[in-house]
């Protein structure tokens, strides 16, 4: 299967590598069929379709790339998101193929005729698209050691997008979208208010204070001089130990899981927009695992804290699709064998 030695470095590289092996070019189409493909975006002067003859292909073919064979980060080579289904309705020839990962060990080339684009679409209908809350892993990058711990401290955001928790380069999304999204939701439109916002989020400054002082209160066994633990958090509470967030008699130690969790996104989403490089992403990733660990003695008491966050954030007391969100995300990443909560230590 491929190159000897060579190892897929997701679940989507692998399916094409089998199907490739077994000459099966419908099970090529359906590896990439529910994902997001990854066209390059033209520079000033090139042509708007990085169109090319490639003699393994044989022929004229528009070259893609699935999530895993990105290349590493690079300040002017930038990607946008696609699906076989719109390369089918958007396809400009009929003579001209399709390269996944051209190259590359699991390279596909693949005919688009109009019967062909035809099946693109019906595989995809059949496939359905991929779904979210899945906890991916890419085998390239980190896996252990305190870069890994600081990833795996936004794993939950990586979760919630379906995209892989322990990537640090070139896109979150795509270039266009984790432009759109850091300026949408943090007001984030270039470096400096990039670095604003990542300083306010390594400070833990968008949790509330005062629940914050009260369950740090609490925890630490003092009286209720910081002021007394609101009654949401415990309603929150009784429920997370229902649905097995907490242990039967658990609280909750600290909101700043969320925060310390949107510092990594922040970070992910900041090197997709070229507002930083991966020297400063890496530091500040290093720099929220340090303060995580910190605050929490697990990845328990980490995960406890972050859905709390989020809850008190976005739910409000409904106990509704956010609230269910939460608690989905501290399944997944409490329970599966894959999860990097469960294969690096905390502290």
């Amino acid at each position: 299967m491929g190159t000897p030695g060579w190892i897929p470095p997701t679940e989507t590289e692998r399916r094409l590598c089998e199907a490739g092996a077994r000459g099966d070019r419908e099970g090529q189409v359906a590896a990439v069929a529910g994902e997001d493909l990854y066209l390059a975006v033209p520079q000033q002067g090139q042509d708007p379709l990085p169109v090319y003859e490639d003699p393994a292909g044989g022929g004229t073919c528009i070259p893609v790339t699935t999530r895993g064979m990105l290349p590493p980060w690079h300040p002017q080579q930038l990607f946008d998101r696609v699906t076989v289904e719109e390369l089918a309705q958007d396809w400009p020839n009929d003579r001209w193929n399709l390269a996944v990962n051209p190259g590359t060990p699991c390279a596909a080339y693949l005919p688009a005729t109009a019967a062909h684009r035809g099946a693109w679409t019906r595989i995809r209908a059949q496939y359905g698209v991929r779904p979210g809350g899945l906890l991916t892993t890419h085998l390239g990058g980190p896996l252990h050691g305190p870069l890994a711990q600081g990833l795996a401290c936004g794993a939950p955001v990586a979760v919630h997008h379906s995209v892989p928790w322990n990537e640090l380069g070139t896109a979150f999304l795509d270039y266009a979208a984790d432009a759109q999204l850091l300026h949408e939701q943090w007001s984030v439109t270039d470096p400096a208010s990039w670095q604003q916002r990542l300083g306010q989020l390594l400070d833990a400054g968008f949790v509330p204070a005062g629940t914050e002082a009260a369950l740090r209160a609490r925890a630490g066994g003092e009286d209720t001089g910081a002021g007394s633990v609101p009654e949401l958090v415990d309603k929150y509470e009784e429920r997370f130990r229902a649905d097995g967030v907490l242990p039967a008699d658990g609280q909750v130690k600290s909101l700043v899981a969320l925060d310390y969790a949107h510092a990594v996104a922040l970070v992910r989403w900041g090197l997709g927009a070229r507002y930083c490089a991966p020297p400063e992403a890496e530091q500040a990733v290093l720099r929220a695992g340090e303060l995580a660990r910190a605050a929490y003695g697990s990845w328990q008491e980490f995960s406890a804290g972050y859905a709390l966050g989020r809850a008190l954030a976005f739910d409000n007391g409904w106990f509704g699709t956010a609230y269910q969100e939460a608690v989905h995300l501290h399944r997944v990443l409490g329970q599966d064998p894959a999860s990097p909560w469960a294969n690096l230590p905390f502290a």
